[in-house]
């Protein structure tokens, strides 16, 4: 039996034929060190010896790259979260500085430069960007109006703005398209003046009546803000 170890199918049914033998596939592996859709065991081993016209059983390296999911980073503090990524698989290209109310904790994390959400699959050896708070900002920016808006919409809105999504909350536990989900509430409100890096606090549902609803804590918020003014 001659070692196939290393080698392609079409190259190691060649080999085989060559001996009388032939390959039968009896299982599929990844090893990220190997070369993909490589041979890496044979049963019998190398330099067995078997009858003519027997199967030599092969374990094949998977064809592609495995998927991983992304893990939930956000709030981690850039070792924890760079720790946590390399456990996976997954890499830290580079870090990318952002103002935030939380200095060093991780704010989103980007894959071939767009900002990718938890859970989502990736290929193992892939290089990620973190954006990591630095602090607030000296800037001041207005909070704009979210309300209607999916949370990736909002995302690109207010990161025009130096600002950034905080605590999210679905009235339902999303399913589906999320899309399909907008914000009906947010805090703080639209129009108010907030430091570069301040958290926006959204809430999301399918149920578009929710639009039209006023909350009294938003009211009383409201109400203590004028107050402070005035004193």
């Amino acid at each position: 039996v001659p070692d196939m170890r290393g080698l392609f199918l079409d190259e190691a049914e060649i080999m085989l034929e060559n001996h009388n033998l032939f390959p039968k596939v009896i299982d599929s592996v990844y090893n990220k060190d190997k070369k993909l859709g490589t041979i890496i065991e044979q049963i019998p081993g190398p330099n067995s010896t078997v009858k003519k016209n027997r199967p030599i059983y092969l374990i094949i390296n998977s064809k592609q790259v495995r998927q991983v999911p992304v893990p939930d980073v956000t709030d981690l503090s850039y070792r924890q979260a760079q720790a946590m990524l390399k456990v996976i698989g997954l890499e830290v290209a580079n870090v990318e500085y952002k103002p935030s109310e939380y200095k060093d904790l991780v704010i989103d994390v980007k894959y071939r430069g767009m900002s990718i959400t938890p859970g989502m699959r990736i290929p193992e050896g892939s290089s990620l960007i973190l954006v990591v708070g630095n602090g607030l900002g000296s800037g001041q920016s207005m909070v704009p109006a979210l309300k209607g808006m999916n949370l990736e919409d909002a995302k690109l809105v207010i990161s025009t703005d130096s600002l950034i999504i905080g605590a999210v909350d679905y009235d339902i536990e999303p399913s589906g398209n999320e899309a399909d989900y907008v914000i009906y509430r947010q805090r703080p409100g639209s129009g108010k003046t907030v430091s570069s890096g301040t958290r926006i606090d959204v809430w999301l549902s399918k149920d578009k009546s929710l639009l039209d609803k006023v909350f009294e804590e938003d009211r009383e918020e409201t109400t203590k803000e004028s107050e402070d003014e005035f004193f």
